[in-house]
C-alpha cells in the first residue's frame, strides 16, 4: 500500500490567510486611527464646553464622523505597497489632529459657513463612497454615485472647506501652517491614489467620464 502524501497548502487556503492577515491590519489600524480622533475630538469638546464657540462644536462633529465611517470602512480589494504612498497616507490622515483651538477671539459667520458647508459635503462624500473610505491609496471598488459625479474627490474638497473655516475663527500662525501642510499633503495623496487606481481600467474609464478631481474647471 502507497503511502499518502501530505497534503499541501492550496492556493485558495494561501489566498484566505492573506485575506484574513490583511482583515486583521486594517481592524487595527481602523481601531488606531479611531482612537487618535476620538482624542483629538475630546479635545475639541473640552475646547467648546470652556469657551462655548461653536466652531469647536463643528469640529468635533467633523471628527466623529470621520471616526464612525473609518471604523465601518470596506476591505480593499488591492492596496498599494508604495512607501511614498504610505507616507502622504498616513500623514495626509493624521495632519488634522494638530490643529489647536484659540481661546481668545470669536466665530466668525464666513467660519462658521465654511464650516457646515464642509460637513454636509463630507458626509454627502462618505455616504456616497458606502464605507470605502481608506487612508493608503487602494482600489475597494470604483464609486461613480453622489457627488462622485461630478468631481473624482470630494471628500479631500469638504476637508478643505471644514478646516478653511476653523482657521478663519482660529487664526493663529501654528494653525495656518498645519493648513497649509495639509492641504498640500491632502493634494499629493489624492494624486497617490489616483497613479495606483489608473491601473484599473474601470477607473480609467470613470476619469474620462469625470474630468476635475476637485472643483469643475478649476483643478
Amino acid at each position: 500500500m502507497s503511502t499518502p502524501l501530505p497534503l499541501q497548502p492550496t492556493e485558495s487556503a494561501a489566498a484566505v490567510s492573506a485575506d484574513a492577515r490583511r482583515r486583521l491590519w486594517e481592524i487595527g489600524c481602523n481601531v488606531a486611527l479611531s482612537l487618535l480622533f476620538l482624542r483629538f475630538a475630546a479635545q475639541q469638546w473640552e475646547a467648546a464646553w470652556e469657551t462655548l464657540r461653536l466652531s469647536n462644536v463643528l469640529l468635533f462633529a467633523k471628527v466623529s464622523t470621520d471616526v464612525l465611517f473609518y471604523l465601518i470602512r470596506r476591505l480593499p480589494k488591492g492596496v498599494s505597497l508604495s512607501p511614498y504612498d504610505w507616507c502622504v497616507g498616513i500623514l495626509g490622515t493624521f495632519a488634522i489632529v494638530l490643529f489647536q483651538p484659540e481661546a481668545s477671539g470669536r466665530d466668525l459667520a464666513l467660519g462658521q459657513g465654511l464650516q457646515l458647508v464642509g460637513i454636509a459635503l463630507q458626509v454627502a462624500a462618505m455616504l456616497s463612497l458606502n464605507r470605502s473610505i481608506g487612508m493608503v491609496a487602494a482600489n475597494r471598488g470604483v464609486q461613480t454615485r453622489g457627488l462622485y459625479r461630478f468631481v473624482r474627490h470630494p471628500l479631500y474638497l469638504s476637508y478643505i472647506i471644514a478646516f478653511l473655516g476653523y482657521v478663519v475663527n482660529h487664526p493663529s500662525d501654528w494653525n495656518l501652517g498645519v493648513y497649509a501642510a495639509a492641504v498640500a499633503l491632502w493634494i499629493l495623496r489624492l494624486l497617490a491614489e489616483e497613479r495606483f487606481l489608473l491601473r484599473d481600467p474601470e477607473y480609467r474609464a470613470y476619469c474620462e467620464r469625470v474630468r476635475y478631481r476637485l472643483a469643475p474647471g478649476l483643478f
